[in-house]
Formats: C-alpha cells, sequence, structure tokens
C-alpha cells in the first residue's frame, strides 16, 4: 500500500527506515509500505501519538486484489493500536481521544505486575482503561 505522511508540526522531521525528511507543513508519499513497517518505526508512532505526523494510507492495486478476493471491501489487512508498556506510555502533549495499547496495563482482576495488556485512551491529563474509566496501572 502507499502512505501519504504529514509533517503537522513546526520543525522538520526526519524518519530514519525509509530515510527521509518532511518539512513542516510537508507530506510524502511512501509506496509499497507495509502497516508493520509504519507499527515498527518508532519516530512514526510517537509522532502520530503526539499528533504532529499523520498517516493517510491508500491500497495499491496488489491491496486491490487482497479486497476483491476476501469480499471485505476497505478491510485490508487487521488494524493494530500503537504500543507501549504503561512506563512508556507518552506523558506529555495533547493526545485528546487518541488510543494506544498498554502491553502490561491490568485488566478488571489482575494483580500488581500481573497485567496482560489492554487498550487506553487519553482522557483529563491520564491514559485511562475503557472497562473502568481509571488511570492505567501496570
Amino acid at each position: 500500500m502507499d502512505a501519504a505522511i504529514t509533517n503537522n508540526g513546526s520543525t522538520r522531521i526526519y524518519i530514519p527506515g525509509p530515510d527521509i525528511e518532511i518539512a513542516a507543513g510537508e507530506t510524502k508519499v511512501l509506496n509499497d509500505i507495509t502497516l508493520s513497517d509504519i507499527d515498527g518505526n518508532a519516530v512514526i508512532k510517537s509522532g502520530v501519538v503526539a499528533g504532529t505526523l499523520s498517516v493517510s494510507v491508500t491500497p495499491d492495486s496488489q491491496d486491490a486484489a487482497k479486497i476483491s478476493q476476501s469480499g471485505r471491501l476497505g478491510v485490508v489487512d487487521p488494524v493494530s493500536l500503537l504500543t507501549y508498556t504503561v512506563a512508556t506510555l507518552p506523558a506529555t502533549g495533547n493526545y485528546e481521544g487518541r488510543v494506544a495499547y498498554a502491553t502490561n496495563g491490568r485488566k478488571v482482576g489482575e494483580g500488581p505486575g500481573a497485567g496482560t495488556g489492554v487498550p487506553v485512551y487519553w482522557s483529563n491529563t491520564a491514559w485511562r482503561v475503557f472497562s473502568g474509566d481509571t488511570a492505567v496501572a501496570a
């Protein structure tokens, strides 16, 4: 698939991996990139969470063939949330409405240090667990 990456920030950003620089306000298109490539790039992940980068993906002809074969219009691959441990979830910036996955976050009934992972969202200055609207803990 192709991905358009836009720098919404006020400074130039260098993204290792694809080895590109994107000026403030500029968009660059990367061809033949996978969701794993995007998810595995720490600069892209942190930029998206911080709101300084946005990523828009477009299926290419190979992806379109997969869609027509699967019969699932608009579905190419499962989408995954950006993953962090509770300790590495971004703590500064405007993240209102953002979601992520805390790999060691605790589900209801899990004890301290025994979290098996939970999806979380940013609200009111904290990453919160969907199930109880409480701050996430490891």
